[in-house]
């Protein structure tokens, strides 16, 4: 199947925005935005027309941009495509690397809760 000119246009805009985006985050050691910053992030796309809450297993897309909103809201090193939240300093933040967890990932229990199953003999 064909995709029209200008939706591969779009497409092809999306994915190099998306490379550009994932090699400053990876070029800033991965920092994450910190959770007051987040908040605020979160809240001011919510508020905005061009957020759809509904799209990407609802958890929110940038009509502008096309940036799913919950991983550019977290990458420190993104900004708002429509100027209302700009990217963190991220020379003052440490590489919280193990904070940027998909929504449904859910850790798993340390060993020692566990329990323990019987021996076989």
């Amino acid at each position: 199947m064909t995709l029209p000119p200008h939706i591969a246009e779009r497409r092809a805009q999306m994915l190099t925005r998306f490379g550009n985006a994932a090699h400053r985050f990876a070029r800033a050691g991965f920092a994450t935005t910190p959770p007051e910053a987040l908040a605020s992030r979160e809240a001011t796309c919510r508020a905005c027309p061009e957020w759809d809450a509904t799209a990407l297993n609802a958890t929110g897309r940038c009509r502008k941009c096309g940036c799913s909103t919950w991983a550019k809201l977290r990458m420190a090193t993104e900004r708002c495509p429509l100027g209302k939240w700009e990217a963190v300093e991220v020379s003052s933040l440490k590489s919280p690397v193990s904070s940027f967890s998909p929504p449904s990932a859910t850790p798993a229990p340390p060993r020692e809760s566990l329990p323990s199953a019987p021996l076989l003999t």
